[in-house]
């Protein structure tokens, strides 16, 4: 059969449907600039590129840190998953993560009635935090978490509670969230370079393969 499979004769089985798979890896695409690539691929053949929600909350940033030493030793980011990213790489994630911190926090806090938050909308906010490993915000969301009774709340589909609120230091998440922000930007403005209070916190495992003798 090798003349078949190598020579455009038949093959064997069904014949291959034809699919619309969308655009080829190797489509000659019109822009060269990475965030226009990702527009144009977007919105290639009728596609919508998405648009983000009003911000109904908007992050206040008083006496938030402005050195790189400051930041880093209030919000606790561990900065090596940042580190194993190619720069550009990095400062793409970086400029969307900015945005999406300042939407979800919006997001947390229109849910605020008294000193209490949805759980849902809180819940979106931690695993958004602790994806970079912003460990001090985080631990402020798991502190309401620890203090919510979760029983009368059964978790009807993933991270989804309906009706769960949780008593949340409002201050606090605010400054942790405000000083995250002046973090990513930071880094966003040089982009994507760390900065130099990044480098003593990265963590890094030297990649060693021992043998015993038996």
């Amino acid at each position: 059969l090798s003349h078949q499979r190598w020579g455009g004769g038949p093959t064997m089985g069904r014949p291959k449907k034809e699919e619309d798979l969308g655009p080829e890896a190797d489509e000659n695409w019109k822009s060269k600039d990475p965030k226009a690539l990702a527009h144009e691929i977007a919105t290639f053949m009728g596609g919508e590129w998405p648009t983000r929600p009003v911000r109904k909350v908007q992050l206040a940033s008083d006496g938030v840190p402005t050195g790189d030493e400051e930041l880093f030793e209030m919000t606790k980011l561990n900065p090596t998953l940042l580190s194993e990213m190619s720069l550009k790489t990095r400062f793409l994630f970086l400029e969307v993560y900015l945005e999406d911190l300042q939407d979800v926090y919006s997001e947390v806090m229109e849910t605020l009635k008294g000193d209490k938050v949805t759980y849902d909308s809180l819940r979106k906010f931690k695993h958004l935090a602790i994806s970079l490993a912003f460990n001090a915000v985080s631990d402020v969301c798991q502190q309401a978490f620890d203090k919510t009774d979760f029983d009368p709340f059964p978790e009807v589909a993933p991270d989804e509670r309906p009706g769960c609120v949780c008593p949340l230091d409002v201050k606090a998440f605010t400054q942790q969230t405000a000083a995250a922000v002046a973090l990513v930007k930071m880094m966003v403005d040089a982009e994507g370079e760390l900065p130099p209070a990044a480098e003593p916190r990265i963590v890094r495992v030297e990649k060693k393969f021992y043998y015993d003798d038996i």
